[in-house]
């Protein structure tokens, strides 16, 4: 298993635990009018697959289908004529310590399913490049011990994926790449371990790099611990999920400049506290734009001992403001993007 997926896997154990439900993570949105949602959903298997909906979640498909062909990570072609996504379906023995992921692209209707790396190791959380000519993605070179790097590989997969980052000392790994909507740069995020007074700490930040890999920037301070970044369809700011200390570290969504100026937090409130009857939980996370950049969806998930545990999609405008829920059935990382709804 990636150590991204493990951290997800944490994630959904422990709020399991904690609430008998499940949470989960975004991609790259491009301009354009807003059309169809594609997210991952747990299926009767435990397994996630790929969905489709329009942006109100009317008009829901299942794309993928288990048992033992999982899908992760949906992203949509700038055209929206292919959905990429990652996959364990060609594990050989998904119970051993070796993690086989590899990348897929299918048509929005599911079909035309196709696998464009070798399943040497893991390749996974894909994401196009602005012209749809590029994948870029996480990827160990099928070697655990070297840690996660950004790589790419062309989107019909007439050659092997390059790999286009280095992991400085200290770091641990890098994950879930977006390309700018011009291409000029691309963000992902940075993980690494600090030791502190009360035991070691994992952070995290964004990073900015040319395609190329060249011109490293970090755009964010390690310790508000931001991932899972997704540019604005004009290319000025990016939305993000962080883990801030005053939080107890559950997750909030985020903005800031490309430049790493003006970082705004969105949606206030997130928190985890109180004991027995009196303990509440609110988070929001997997943040995307709307292709047209009036609304942001996310993933929002809360507790109360009087209301239970209740977890959803919903939008707001980038300040924050005008919240609305569009669905409370556990939806996970969600990309919006311009195929027209159907009607």
């Amino acid at each position: 298993m990636s150590d991204h997926a493990r951290r997800v896997t944490a994630i959904l154990i422990l709020t399991a635990a904690l609430f008998g439900a499940t949470v989960g993570t975004a991609t790259a949105t491009f301009p354009g009018p807003n059309g169809r949602i594609t997210f991952m959903r747990f299926d009767a298997n435990g397994e996630f697959q790929v969905w489709v909906a329009n942006p109100d979640m009317s008009h829901q498909v299942q794309l993928t289908h288990g048992p033992g062909s999982d899908a992760w990570f949906p992203a949509w072609s700038p055209d929206g004529t292919r959905i990429a996504f990652s996959s364990h379906r060609s594990d050989p023995d998904p119970e051993d310590d070796v993690e086989i992921s590899d990348v897929f692209t299918m048509r929005p209707d599911g079909t035309d399913v196709r696998r464009l790396t070798d399943s040497e190791g893991f390749y996974g959380n894909p994401s196009w490049s602005p012209d749809g000519r590029w994948l870029v993605f996480s990827s160990n070179g099928g070697d655990p011990s070297q840690g996660q790097r950004i790589s790419i590989i062309p989107s019909d997969g007439s050659s092997p994926p390059r790999v286009i980052t280095t992991l400085p000392a200290g770091s641990l790994g890098q994950e879930l790449a977006r390309y700018s909507p011009n291409g000029k740069r691309l963000v992902f995020n940075e993980w690494r371990v600090v030791d502190t007074p009360d035991g070691p700490l994992e952070q995290s930040a964004l990073i900015t790099v040319a395609p190329d890999g060249s011109k490293v920037r970090r755009i964010t301070p390690w310790e508000i611990n931001a991932a899972d970044a997704d540019w604005s369809p004009d290319g000025t700011r990016l939305v993000f999920a962080a883990r801030l200390a005053e939080s107890n570290f559950v997750q909030s969504v985020m903005t800031v400049d490309e430049d790493g100026r003006h970082v705004k937090l969105l949606t206030r409130g997130d928190q985890a506290d109180g004991e027995g009857s009196d303990f509440r939980f609110q988070e929001s996370f997997n943040p995307a734009w709307s292709p047209d950049g009036t609304r942001i969806v996310f993933v929002r998930a809360t507790y109360t001992d009087a209301d239970g545990f209740a977890m959803g999609l919903q939008t707001m405008n980038p300040n924050g403001s005008s919240r609305v829920a569009i669905s409370l059935a556990e939806e996970h990382q969600p990309d919006w993007g311009s195929v027209p709804a159907i009607r």
